[in-house]
């Protein structure tokens, strides 16, 4: 048959497209059956429901949800002039979002695991309006947990919502730390903090507050009359007042026009009073921020990158096997099959050490000052770094791969993919932020933990004199202050700076994976 335009069908493409399982990946199964270490045959059928109404039900939701008209908007009065800042989303959208908590990812039911990689599994849907506030959640939550046994009633009240759930509801949780006058610099947070009784009310404003539908937000602020800057937990709505859409002293100014995570309300916020419970010692806010909660957020990056990737990687074959152009498959054309298969090893690569950093992550958090302990430290700003980047420009590399149809934003799942990414990289700290933060950390470290310690400790695979060449690198662009004002020096050795850490982490990617890179991540019957 002569194929015309009127005949030419995507039917074949979409219908393998969409019976794809997530689950159905040798290479990321065995990478979990490594992570899970004695817990997968339990861990499986607890996983199996769960990705299948992922990859079907849920997916398509994240899809329509994506489109422009259905995006969060904010209706500030109702009928008879009252203030309620009602955040409108689709119903669809919220009943997803019940769903998915309602599974209590962070609850004592859960077996070891079980809800980390359940959020793996979410980031394939990309962020979806659903895995920011998943991560904001594990921050909260791991906020509670370190001072849980000194913490009031309210605290413990708010912690059992948000973790066991509350007949059935479970809470969500958010983080607000910009200022407009600070952004990423904590210390600079003006927002104050006004002792009353047991709690505080807070007065001034936050520029950027993502999941502003939330339950409960940790927020920074300083302490009036100080120089302190303590961390809080705020509750969106008092009890009783969240039928009502009666906010906790607080209102939302605008929500924010972004390039990605378009799904997600966020929002500028005018605290008014707000009732907050401040956790943990009044001086210490900077430090719990960024190790409990910016921490965990990082990791989730990470998550984030590999599994955006992953999908990107398996569409992007499926479509290179079905399509076809100038008489050949476009994985039969040797420019397209090399970018293909970067694309995969890129998705494998993140992947892995997400995992492998994650759980090295837990396992140092017993003896935090100890040497692995800092190089963990080191390898979760390296991850945050370098795999979204490598997340961006990949994920341009598969749009190319479907050609025009790669632009368009209800052909595949990819551009959003790519737009939510842009937003990663971003997020909890751009690029010359987390790299000076190196800087920093080795600067401050090094009379304790040798240059050659924290290399062969990451790299632990290289050679001798592969480690001694980093080792010297590094030594040597150190004799420039890269946190100076700038000069041709500096600006130099900054860009080496960054050159030399993404060698040493590429590296230190492969090896983590090297045992598993030959594994497919399509299995026989879905063609490929």
């Amino acid at each position: 048959m002569r194929v015309t335009e009127k005949t030419y069908s995507f039917r074949e493409f979409t219908r393998e497209r969409d019976q794809l399982n997530d689950l159905d990946n040798p290479f990321l199964q065995q990478v979990l059956q490594q992570f899970c270490d004695g817990t997968w045959d339990e861990m499986l059928p607890r996983l199996e429901p769960f990705v299948q109404k992922l990859t079907t039900d849920w997916r398509g939701i994240a899809a329509e949800n994506a489109r422009p008209e259905n995006q969060p908007k904010v209706r500030h009065y109702n009928a008879y002039n009252e203030r309620i800042d009602r955040i409108v989303r689709p119903y669809e959208m919220q009943q997803m979002e019940r769903e998915i908590f309602g599974y209590g990812l962070f609850s004592s039911q859960q077996i070891k695991n079980e809800g980390i990689v359940k959020r793996y599994f979410l980031h394939g849907n990309g962020e979806a309006g659903i895995t920011c506030p998943l991560a904001c959640t594990d921050g909260l939550v791991a906020l509670m947990e370190h001072f849980l046994d000194e913490a009031p009633a309210d605290i413990q009240n708010i912690y059992q919502h948000v973790t066991e759930g509350i007949d059935g509801d479970f809470a969500i949780g958010a983080q607000y730390m910009s200022e407009i006058q600070g952004g990423s610099n904590i210390p600079a947070n003006i927002l104050m903090a006004k002792p009353e009784g047991h709690h505080y009310r807070l007065f001034g404003n936050k520029f950027f507050c993502s999941a502003v539908h939330a339950d409960y937000s940790v927020v920074t602020a300083r302490i009036e009359d100080t120089d302190d800057i303590a961390v809080f937990v705020v509750p969106t709505w008092l009890e009783g007042d969240k039928a009502r859409e009666k906010r906790n002293h607080h209102v939302i100014n605008r929500l924010k026009w972004k390039i990605g995570t378009a799904e997600l309300p966020s929002a500028e916020i005018d605290y008014q009073g707000a009732i907050a419970y401040r956790i943990g010692p009044q001086n210490r806010g900077v430090a719990l921020a960024v190790s409990i909660v910016l921490t965990r957020s990082r990791l989730d990056i990470g998550f984030a990158s590999g599994a955006f990737l992953m999908r990107a990687a398996r569409e992007a074959k499926l479509y290179a096997r079905f399509r076809t152009v100038f008489e050949r498959q476009i994985d039969e054309f040797p420019m397209a099959a090399a970018q293909l298969e970067d694309l995969e090893h890129a998705a494998k690569r993140i992947v892995g050490t997400a995992f492998f950093i994650y759980e090295a992550f837990n396992r140092t958090q017993q003896n935090p000052h100890s040497t692995e302990a800092y190089v963990v430290r080191e390898l979760v700003l390296l991850q945050k770094i370098f795999a979204s980047k490598e997340a961006v420009d990949k994920l341009r590399l598969a749009i190319s791969i479907f050609g025009g149809h790669g632009a368009i934003e209800d052909f595949s799942a990819i551009p959003r993919l790519f737009r939510d990414s842009l937003v990663n990289e971003l997020w909890e700290g751009p690029r010359n932020v987390l790299l000076a933060q190196i800087y920093r950390d080795i600067m401050k470290m090094r009379k304790q933990i040798s240059l050659d310690t924290l290399i062969s400790s990451i790299l632990t695979d290289s050679s001798t004199q592969e480690v001694q060449y980093f080792v010297e690198q590094i030594d040597q662009l150190m004799q420039e202050d890269l946190t100076a004002l700038p000069n041709a020096e500096n600006r130099r050795a900054a860009r080496r700076w960054e050159q030399v850490w993404e060698e040493i982490f590429t590296l230190f990617q492969e090896q983590t994976i090297k045992e598993l890179q030959d594994l497919p991540i399509l299995t026989r019957t879905d063609g490929c």
